[in-house]
Formats: structure tokens, sequence, C-alpha cells
């Protein structure tokens, strides 16, 4: 890799990576919003940047293991360079001085923005297949660097992670891999939850997955009681929050029965909803076609549907009959009033001759 001779080089260069062109869409973004970050951060000479982890984290309002997952995801595919390792100083109990002071205190990691050359990214296409995220460092099943063996010898391909960002099919409902990529769909879409694990989600939410429960109807729980109204915050935003878990089990908790078991969730409740207005316009259909059966004057036949285009249309005009002339007597009244005015026009002419003479 080489050092990348500006920001936008280095955005450009990892927006337009074939595995991160493979994410789905709230992967990219957070691994753009990550790699913006460092951006920000970066000296325009040397190209080194050093924010810490969780500075990025509260910035991007993100997990702290989201953050340490993508910042691997670059240093794997060569977008980071380590210039220095973090360090972290331990006090020993009871006094000031460090076990492993050197005098300079805690240090941030520093990296330099790096752009892979074609070189290596032939080779990464033709060692690595894989295109999704890569495994939480945070996770129980941790990331071996090395060989665990002497004589083993280093795999070049790496373990896919359990929780699959690609566009794969749905799991089988019920399993457990349903109820993981339930959870991961909750630790998307809610900022509460966010701070908390796909796994830890899946253990807290396992019963309401098992009885049919979707993430949307799990979000709803935890803002909705039963009866519809909306949980009352005290808190004014979720840093408030200390206990994340038993904030989640209280929540919950107002939907369970008295034998602790789920009652219907909200799209449950919707869908038998529907099913029973179904099932009476079913009803009402057969009532009404069976009483059409047996009348007398014949069966009623129904007017047909009409779209929505021709029910919007405007009436046709009637035609208009063609003018015809004047009735009878319209003109026997004509004649009338015309001998008069010939009658009164004759009478004043003769009054002025009279009057001229």
């Amino acid at each position: 890799m080489r050092r990348a001779p500006s920001q936008q080089d280095f955005l450009r260069a990892v927006k337009e990576h074939p595995d991160a062109l493979a994410l789905r869409c709230h992967a990219y973004r957070n691994l753009s919003e990550v790699a913006a970050k460092l951006a920000d951060w970066a000296d325009w000479t040397t190209m080194t940047t050093r924010p810490t982890e969780q500075r990025i984290a509260d910035d991007l309002d993100l997990a702290l293991s989201t953050v340490k997952r993508w910042i691997r995801w670059l240093r794997v595919r060569g977008f980071l360079g380590v210039v220095e390792e973090g360090t972290t100083v331990r006090f020993r109990k009871g006094t000031r001085r460090g076990l492993d002071d050197d005098g300079l205190g805690n240090r941030a990691a520093v990296w330099v923005l790096c752009a892979p050359t074609p070189e290596l990214d032939e080779h990464d296409a033709r060692t690595d297949k894989t295109t999704t995220e890569p495994p939480s460092c945070t996770s129980r099943r941790g990331v071996q660097e090395g060989p665990t063996h002497a004589r083993e010898e280093r795999s070049s391909s790496r373990r896919r992670n359990r929780i699959s960002t690609t566009d794969e099919a749905a799991a089988t409902p019920g399993t457990r891999k349903h109820a993981l990529q339930v959870a991961q769909k909750i630790h998307d879409e809610s900022t509460t939850l966010r701070r908390l694990s796909p796994w830890y989600i899946r253990h807290l939410i396992r019963v309401f997955v098992a009885a049919g429960w979707s993430a949307a109807d799990v979000l709803h729980a935890l803002d909705h009681q039963q009866d519809g109204s909306a949980w009352t915050y005290t808190w004014q935003s979720r840093d408030e929050i200390r206990n994340v878990p038993g904030w989640v089990r209280f929540r919950l908790a107002a939907w369970l029965d008295e034998h602790g078991q789920p009652v219907p969730s909200k799209s449950q409740r919707l869908e038998v909803a529907a099913a029973r207005l179904r099932a009476e316009q079913r009803a009402w259909r057969e009532q009404f076609e069976a009483a059409n059966a047996r009348r007398v004057g014949g069966p009623i036949e129904l007017a047909p549907r009409l779209s929505r285009a021709e029910a919007l249309a405007p009436p046709p005009v009637a035609e208009q009959a063609p003018a015809s002339g004047p009735s009878e007597a319209f003109r026997a009244a004509r004649a009338v009033l015309e001998e008069k005015r010939l009658q009164r026009e004759m009478q004043l002419e003769m009054l002025r001759l009279g009057r001229s003479s």
C-alpha cells in the first residue's frame, strides 16, 4: 500500500472497494462514517490520524465494538497503516507509578491513511473471496491472529462473521440463526439497544422470537404497553439508562401473561383481526347469495364494480336534440303585436300631417 494523496482520495478508494460495495446499506453507512471521521482528524501533510476509538464511537453514536470492527476492516484491506500502537498505563495498587510507565502516559494509536496499490488488490482478489465485515473482537469467539500449533500454517482466509451483512436468504423461523438475525435488526434500528451486542439482545428476546415475534414487534413493545398507551420517559437521553438489560426486561415483562409466556404481539393481533374480518365478509356474501337464489322474481344482478379511473371519470354529456322552429301560438302572438305596431305608426303619421297643415 502507499500513502493516500489526500483525504478525498482515501474516502473514494474506501467507498469504491469491491468488498465495500458488497455490503448492505447500514454496514456501508457505518464504514463510510468511520472512514470519514478518520479523514477529518488526518494531518494534511503526513496523512496521519490519531482519534481514539472511543472518541469516534461517541461522535458517530456507534458502539465501540462496531468502530473496532470497521477499523480492523480498513487495516486488513490496506487502508490504514499503523505508525504507533496505542498504550494504556496500568498503575500498581496503592502507588502512583505505573507498572509499564515510560513517562509518556496513555497514548492514542496513530494511523496513516493509505490507498492499496493495484498489485495488492489483485492479490487480495485471488486469496480472499469474503466480502462480509470482519468478526468483532468483542465477540465470545475471538479471532486467532496466528496458528494454534507450532507446525500449523497460517490460513490466508478469514473466518466468516456469524452475522452476515450481505443479502442472504432468511434463516428458518425458530432457529438460533433466525433469532440472531432479528437481534441484529433490532441492534441496527434502536439507538438504545445499540449499546448491547446482537448476541446479548438475542438472549433477552429469545422467548418472544420463539413465540413468533418480529423485530418491529419487539421495538413496539419497548415503547408501548399492551393497551396501546405509550411508556412515559423520565430521562432526557439514552445515556442516562445505566442498566440497559434491566430496562429491556422490565419493558418486555409487561407483555408476559401469568405463566410467563408472551402474549400476542401487535402484528399477530392485527393478523387475527384481519382474518376475522375476512371470515365475516365471506359469511355475509354466502348469506346474500343464498337469499338471492331463493328470490321469487329471480336473482338480483349486482352492478359491475367500476375501476377507480371509471369511478372518477366525469359523467357523459347527453346529446341535445336539434333546435325546432317557433310554435303556432308564438307566431299568432307575434302577428298580433306586429299589427298593433303598424296601427300606432299610422296614427302618429296622421297626427303629424294634421299639425303641419
